[in-house]
């Protein structure tokens, strides 16, 4: 009964991988034969035919016909302009990208479709309860457990983050396709929207017109950090404190950090002649800057979420403290700061005597000012 209900599920699967193959494929042929005309997609339709053909009958033994529709098909390609050549590349390029990422959906709807993966973390810890480990032992080890993961840039990471961020679009448009509470009008909007970023995709250069520098690298490199690792780190962490308090009456303690990041990115001096100090340095920077607006996020998302209005006398005490900490550090950098001013100011602390005159006398009984002038030949005017 067991293996039917997992050839069903399978089946679904399945046809759902294939019912979103069959949706981004023809989504990319609209959006070709607007791009580029009517008659390159019969060329393009051609190439398919012929590789597709050339491939199912080598696969069921037939050499000799499968080796002359390639040497056809080799000879075709050859013939074609290079522009025409780039094209369809791009074509087939964009095709293999768009079907790996309904493979991917498809996959991970399989691993949650699973009732009960062996690999989780309460399986792998009644399994080391029922060998014999006491839960002691079993809190103490987990909390001592350290994995660092060392983060270095390839640069032959050919999709651009500008793609990426696409295909991580295209991939949640997919997620959401998924749904069945979504009604007529939701699915049109769906499908208008992967319009678009297909199109995008499509008139975007796949590739970098410029050698990327070290410090490209490590941006590729924080973008992973910032895309995948930032949330899912986290989240595998809650699962697994979840699971040791399960089994052992103890979370994982808060200063616990069972996984750890270190970094050759901008610091592999010993192979890449071009990592220079201040490579470095800019590296080292650009890194703390992403993990300070990392926080910063994180930070007010919580300003949201603690929206309370009643909290513990130790938590009140604690903020009356933090409060306190912060005015008597303001104030004392306010004082040295105005002690510095003092101190290294050009200007005088204050006027000389009898700045505040006028820089004229009256003349007569006149209420008019008289200006002093040193010259002979000057007469003043009749200012009665």
């Amino acid at each position: 009964m067991t293996d039917t209900t997992d050839d069903i599920a399978e089946e679904i699967s399945f046809q759902s991988f294939e019912d979103d193959c069959k949706l981004l494929g023809s989504l990319f042929n609209d959006v070709l034969q607007r791009e580029v005309g009517s008659s390159f997609m019969e060329k393009i339709e051609r190439i398919r035919i012929l590789a597709q053909s050339a491939l199912n009958l080598r696969l069921a033994g037939i050499e000799d016909t499968a080796n002359l529709l390639e040497k056809q098909l080799t000879c075709e390609i050859s013939k074609m302009p290079l522009e025409e050549a780039l094209t369809l590349a791009r074509a087939f390029t964009h095709s293999l990208n768009l079907m790996g990422i309904a493979d991917t959906h498809h996959r991970m709807h399989k691993l949650i479709d699973v009732t009960q993966l062996s690999r989780s973390c309460d399986d792998t810890f009644t399994q080391l309860l029922q060998s014999g480990i006491s839960s002691e032992e079993l809190y103490n080890t987990v909390c001592k457990q350290g994995v660092e993961i060392v983060l270095t840039a390839h640069p032959t990471q050919i999709n651009r983050r500008t793609l990426q961020y696409k295909h991580v679009r295209i991939a949640h448009l997919l997620e959401y396709n998924s749904r069945s509470d979504i009604g007529h009008e939701d699915r049109e909007t769906l499908i208008e929207d992967l319009v678009r970023e297909i199109t995008s995709v499509w008139q975007t250069d796949e590739l970098r017109r410029q050698k990327p520098t070290p410090v490209d690298e490590a941006r590729t490199g924080l973008n992973i950090v910032e895309q995948s690792l930032w949330k899912a780190v986290p989240h595998y962490l809650r699962r697994v404190s979840n699971s040791l308090k399960k089994f052992t009456g103890k979370p994982l303690p808060l200063t616990c950090t069972p996984i750890k990041f270190g970094s050759w990115m901008g610091g592999d001096r010993d192979g890449n002649p071009n990592v220079t100090a201040k490579v470095t340095k800019e590296v080292s920077l650009l890194s703390r800057w992403m993990a300070i607006d990392l926080y910063i996020r994180e930070v007010d998302n919580l300003r949201f979420e603690l929206s309370t209005n009643r909290c513990s006398d130790r938590f009140s005490r604690l903020a009356e403290d933090i409060l306190e900490n912060e005015s008597s550090e303001k104030d004392s950098d306010r004082g040295q700061s105005s002690f510095l001013n003092q101190q290294n100011s050009p200007l005088p602390t204050q006027l000389p005597d009898k700045a505040q005159d006028p820089s004229c006398i009256e003349y007569g009984d006149s209420q008019h000012p008289k200006f002093e002038i040193n010259t002979t030949d000057f007469v003043p005017p009749n200012l009665q």
